[in-house]
């Protein structure tokens, strides 16, 4: 006679529910924190990208900045050392050398210089000193320069920027990274109350890395 079977009692069925359950959510958790772990790991590489490119930017405006300062020091050197000849003329009322040198101005300071001269600057107090300080004394290498050195401080912020977001993402793969450890080692214990543990662990940890992701930019 065969022998009949008897359906599981409520408190055998209640473990085998807990561990079905603790299984499909571990396995839940791994994929999602997998796949999030993917994707932050690639945005982590595109803003790396955007970091060493903007740097190179960066490196070789000011690079240009530095080149185009150089030459306006030249010239404003050169200015300075025309203007000192000059008022050795003055000084000595050579009013042919005066010319000499007026005419070898360059073309911008000799502007400013006549307009410098109008002011009568001899017998007004209120004149500026020298010709350096009047408003039209103005060098183009110099402002480009700015311009250029303003661009490059743009192009390394951006670069910091991207910095920052990449640590952003790689903060987040390693917070996924707990995820699947945790998740991982949840599969193997055997006892209930720590198996869930581990799960419960695994589930928080990916639900701060996607909390984590919300706040970062996408590339």
């Amino acid at each position: 006679m065969a022998e009949s079977s008897e359906p599981p009692s409520p408190e055998n069925a209640r473990p085998h529910r807990l561990e079905t359950w603790t299984e499909l959510a571990g396995a839940v958790i791994l994929s999602i924190a997998a796949l999030l772990t993917s994707w932050a790991s690639f945005q982590a590489e595109l803003w790396d990208g955007d970091q060493a490119a903007a740097y190179s930017q960066a490196e070789s405006v000011r690079t240009e900045a530095s080149r185009l300062a150089t030459r306006a020091g030249q010239i404003q050197g050169g200015d300075m050392l025309m203007f000192t000849n000059w008022l050795s003329a003055f000084a000595a009322e050579d009013e042919a050398l005066q010319d000499f040198y007026e005419q070898n101005f360059r073309a911008g300071f000799r502007t400013t210089h006549a307009e410098w001269l109008a002011l009568q600057p001899m017998k007004n107090p209120s004149a500026p000193r020298t010709p350096f300080s009047m408003p039209s004394y103005q060098i183009t290498h110099e402002e480009q320069a700015r311009v250029l050195e303003e661009r490059a401080n743009a192009f390394f912020l951006e670069g910091q920027e991207a910095n920052r977001n990449s640590d952003g993402f790689v903060r987040v793969t390693v917070i996924l990274a707990g995820a699947l450890f945790f998740g991982g080692i949840g599969q193997v214990f055997r006892i209930p109350r720590v198996r869930v543990a581990l799960v419960v662990v695994a589930a928080i940890s990916c639900v701060w890395g996607v909390v984590q992701l919300l706040g970062l930019p996408v590339n």
